[in-house]
């Protein structure tokens, strides 16, 4: 994946970069087996392993994207990609996409399933710091979440 400069049939006086398509197939591929070890390590619930896979996923996700913009930029590189080379990423980003598609229906789990327990911590938080409050025979109720309970010693 180097910028290194390379001349061909091409128009006149244009330059066609060191493209090649097996790069991005590689690259695809990496992110994709990444994808996959994250979508397993959602399903055992084990997030905080996922934060090690983090700075690969951001080089490739550059890196696929540095080639995106080098396409974008040379449209006509495109002309000189072999068939099978564009089988094989047709073929690659065909798995990729179901694997972004599990990682994100795996993420969305683990989000609602973060938000119950974030919600379930509260709901008994609450319950346990409630403020009771008493009338002149006894318990008369829970006040409300966020009152001071406040004991007053009566001498006479």
């Amino acid at each position: 994946m180097s910028g290194e400069v390379l001349t061909g049939n091409y128009p006149s006086g244009t330059e066609v970069h060191n493209f090649k398509m097996q790069d991005v197939i590689t690259l695809t591929a990496r992110l994709a087996q990444l994808l996959a070890e994250e979508v397993d390590m959602l399903g055992d619930m084990k997030i905080k392993k996922i934060e090690a896979l983090q700075q690969e996923k951001i080089f490739l996700t550059n890196a696929l994207e540095a080639q995106r913009k080098l396409i974008e930029r040379h449209p006509y590189m495109l002309g000189s990609i072999p068939s099978r080379d564009k089988a094989d990423l047709e073929s690659v980003a065909a798995v990729f996409q179901d694997i972004l598609e599990e990682n994100h229906r795996k993420l969305l789990m683990a989000k609602e399933i973060n938000h119950k327990v974030v919600q379930a911590i509260t709901d008994v938080v609450k319950e346990n710091t409630q403020s009771r409050t008493y009338n002149g025979s006894g318990y008369a109720g829970a006040a409300a979440f966020n009152t001071l309970s406040v004991t007053l010693n009566k001498t006479i």
